[in-house]
Formats: structure tokens, C-alpha cells, sequence
């Protein structure tokens, strides 16, 4: 486990074993069957996971991609952000930013040029962040079973 530390927090890199350690977050047993897949993405490598820690307690994650969809992903030229998730009590304190700057630079020093994101066009507070970090380019906007989303991208 990799840590880099950031004034009072940490952000490590998670790796296989603790996995289920994130189901302080969020229901790993509600999304059992996407919390497996994205497990198995860590073992392979296509998902590298970083979760903030505040004393010493998961109350964020965020994971870059590989691979994925071509939307979202290019080899070697543009990673994906996936499960940007902070616990509710914690939300709006700027841990989303944080994990956003600390993965988007983490995939700069990977080689990648651009990142991808997709996100709820319901979900205000995020449509902001992303705004905000870069994300200012629309790749696809979109509906699946969960709604309507989407597809967003920035290039360093």
C-alpha cells in the first residue's frame, strides 16, 4: 500500500485485500455484483482505487480506468474516472475535489492526456465539480437503467 499524505488526511492506494473495506462508504452488499467486478478490475490492473482516510476511517474512493468503453477510454492516451464516492456525512467539505486532483494527476504521471467521466445529469454538485476541475468538453449524452447521463472529458 502506497500512502501519500495531505494535511490531516491520507489518500492510499487500495489494493486487492482490502477492498471490502470500502463498504464503510458505500453498500457493497446493495451493488454486490458490480462491487465483484470492480474487485476483479483491481486484481487484473484495469482499476487502480484510491481511498482518502481521515483517522484512519475509508470515507472516500475514486479509481482510474484503463479500460472500458472507447468513450471512455483510449489505451495509453485516456483513462476513465470511476466511483467517485464520498460517505454523505462527509460530502461538501471537498474530498470529491481532492481525490479528483489527486487521480488526475496520478494519470498524468501514468502518460495519460485525457480523462474521461461520466456522471448523472440529475447530479448538480458533481456536473460543478468536474466543471470546475476541467471536464469541459461533452463526448455523449446518454440514458441507461439508471437515468440520464454524461460523458465528459478533459485534456491536459
Amino acid at each position: 500500500m502506497t500512502m501519500e499524505t495531505m494535511k490531516e488526511h491520507q489518500i492510499i492506494r487500495l489494493s486487492p485485500e482490502e477492498f471490502g473495506k470500502c463498504g464503510n462508504i458505500w453498500d457493497m452488499e446493495r451493488h454486490k455484483a458490480q462491487a465483484e467486478e470492480w474487485r476483479r478490475q483491481l486484481i487484473t490492473g484495469d482499476r487502480i482505487t484510491y481511498v482518502y482516510l481521515l483517522e484512519g476511517q475509508f470515507i472516500g474512493e475514486i479509481s482510474l480506468v484503463h479500460t472500458h468503453d472507447p468513450d471512455y477510454t483510449i489505451p495509453g492516451w485516456r483513462a476513465y474516472i470511476s466511483r467517485l464516492v464520498v460517505k454523505p456525512e462527509y460530502r461538501r467539505r471537498g474530498i470529491g475535489r481532492t481525490l479528483v486532483r489527486f487521480i488526475s494527476e496520478k494519470a498524468v504521471e501514468l502518460g495519460y492526456r485525457e480523462l474521461s467521466i461520466g456522471v448523472d445529469l440529475d447530479n448538480y454538485p458533481a456536473l460543478r465539480l468536474y466543471a470546475e476541475e476541467g471536464f469541459d468538453r461533452i463526448l455523449r449524452v446518454d440514458r441507461d437503467e439508471q437515468g440520464a447521463y454524461v460523458k465528459l472529458l478533459k485534456t491536459r
